[in-house]
C-alpha cells in the first residue's frame, strides 16, 4: 500500500518574520511513517516545519501553510491507497500579510483573520 501520511504544524504569516502556529512537534506522523514503513507499506510524508528526522525510506515533501499542505496533498492523494492526516492545521491566517517587518507603533494592531481550508475535507 502506498500511505499518505501528513505531520507537524501549518504557520500562516503576519509579515515577513511573524507567523500563527501551534505547538505540534509531528511526532505522531512521523512515528506512523516509521510503523507503515516497518510493516512494509510506501510512505509519503507531507510534513510542516519540526526538528525532526525523517523516517529512512519515506518519500518527504515538506510545506509551511495550510495552502501549501492543500496543494501537495491534492497533487498525491488520489495515488495513494490511504491517507492518515496528522499535521495540525492552523485554523485562522490573516486576511493580508504585511510586507517586511512590521514596526511598533505604540498603538494597537487590529488582525482580521480568515478560516484556512480544511484539507481533510478537501481530499474526502
Amino acid at each position: 500500500m502506498r500511505m499518505l501520511i501528513t505531520a507537524g504544524p501549518t504557520r500562516e504569516y503576519l509579515d515577513d518574520v511573524r507567523y500563527l502556529s501551534n505547538a505540534s512537534s509531528g511526532r505522531m506522523g512521523y512515528a506512523l511513517a516509521e510503523a507503515a514503513l516497518a510493516a512494509g507499506h510506501q510512505v509519503l510524508l507531507i510534513t510542516g516545519p519540526v526538528a525532526l528526522t525523517p523516517p529512512a525510506g519515506a518519500e518527504v515533501r515538506q510545506v509551511e501553510t495550510t495552502e501549501e499542505l492543500l496543494a501537495a496533498c491534492d497533487a498525491v492523494w488520489t495515488e495513494c491507497d490511504g491517507v492518515i492526516a496528522t499535521a495540525a492545521v492552523c485554523d485562522y491566517r490573516p486576511r493580508s500579510r504585511f510586507p517586511g517587518k512590521l514596526a511598533k507603533t505604540g498603538v494597537s494592531l487590529e488582525l482580521e483573520l480568515v478560516e484556512t481550508a480544511d484539507v481533510l475535507a478537501e481530499l474526502g
